[in-house]
């Protein structure tokens, strides 16, 4: 039978494993709409663009863009973290008196800020260009 550090740790790796999916599909959906949406709208569609149309595919190009750069600090911040984490465990193994709990910390708070706003410039960058691509129809 699994002691509980054992089940915690399949329980950690299996939430760490979820949010490396999450990352990956944003990355890869938020860079596709936004290479995509800016190969088609620079072209001769942006002619019949109105002003409401460029502003939120200006927004909405913004928004991917920046849903990619707050959760790759996201996710580098979670490796320096893991990284020191481990260190602080390596020390620990060796005889020194430090604190190895993994006990949350404010870095888990920043961590949760980027990923949250992240999230949600994905999610508005996404809807700017559903708003556009259902309006030229």
């Amino acid at each position: 039978m699994a002691t509980n550090l054992e089940l915690f740790n399949a329980h950690q790796e299996d939430v760490r494993r979820r949010a490396d999916s999450l990352a990956r599909a944003v990355f890869i959906l938020a860079g596709g709409t936004l290479t995509l949406s800016i190969t088609i709208f620079t072209g001769e569609k942006a002619s019949g663009l109105n002003l409401d149309h460029l502003y939120a595919l200006k927004v909405s190009w913004w928004a991917l863009f920046l849903s990619i750069v707050f959760l790759v600090l996201a996710l580098t911040t979670i490796i320096a973290r893991d990284y020191a984490f481990g260190e602080r465990w390596r020390r620990q193994l060796s005889g020194e008196e430090v604190d190895a709990s993994g006990c949350p910390t404010f870095v888990d708070v920043i961590i949760w800020g980027l990923s949250v706003v992240g999230l949600l410039s994905f999610l508005l960058g996404l809807l700017g260009q559903a708003y556009v691509a259902s309006n030229l129809l």
